[in-house]
């Protein structure tokens, strides 16, 4: 009878754990940027928005440090594939806030795609929104401050924490500086 109660409160208790974790997986889910737009509409909208435009975009990333050193990576995404990235590694002036190129790339080939370590990975919106949701959207909430952002039409341009207490240079996350349909 023991072995019963045991096999019985087995799957009960992964129930109820799992629930406890599906509850705080969906508030986390509901953080919403100034255009209103929650982890889920967001990327419900990017859905419909690619849906109409076709799956053929550009996009760039951001990473800039208060230092002036920062890069610049773009994608280019043709029927959902990524088929080029470029790369510049700048540093601003403080005399004119111009940009000197540091270092630069450019892969344009299904064999060269990826090759290179520096800058942002060789992915698409929707690869953006999975790791959004697997690495950055899911920390602690108690313990970072969590940014959620979209455009106007609902898609995510920013998605990201900083721990609570760091100073400098302590985002961790997807910042999309530039998108454009192609």
């Amino acid at each position: 009878m023991e072995k019963f109660y045991s096999i019985l409160l087995l799957p009960l208790s992964f129930l109820l754990l799992s629930s406890c974790s599906v509850d705080a997986m969906q508030d986390k889910l509901m953080l919403e940027g100034e255009h209103g737009f929650d982890f889920r509409e967001s990327r419900a909208a990017w859905k419909e928005l690619k849906r109409q435009n076709g799956d053929s975009y550009l996009y760039s990333i951001l990473e800039q440090s208060w230092t002036g050193v920062g890069s610049e990576t773009t994608i280019e995404v043709e029927k959902g594939k990524v088929k080029r990235r470029y790369f510049i590694a700048f540093v601003i002036s403080e005399v004119d806030g111009s940009k000197e190129i540091t270092d630069r790339y450019e892969e344009t080939t299904k064999k060269e795609i990826g090759k290179h370590s520096l800058g942002a990975p060789p992915y698409t919106i929707d690869d953006l929104y999975h790791t959004c949701i697997s690495k950055y959207l899911t920390v602690d909430h108690d313990a970072n401050e969590v940014f959620f952002e979209t455009t106007e039409e609902g898609l995510m341009i920013l998605c990201g924490f900083v721990p609570i207490g760091c100073q400098d240079d302590c985002y961790r996350g997807i910042r999309i500086s530039h998108f454009e349909w192609k």
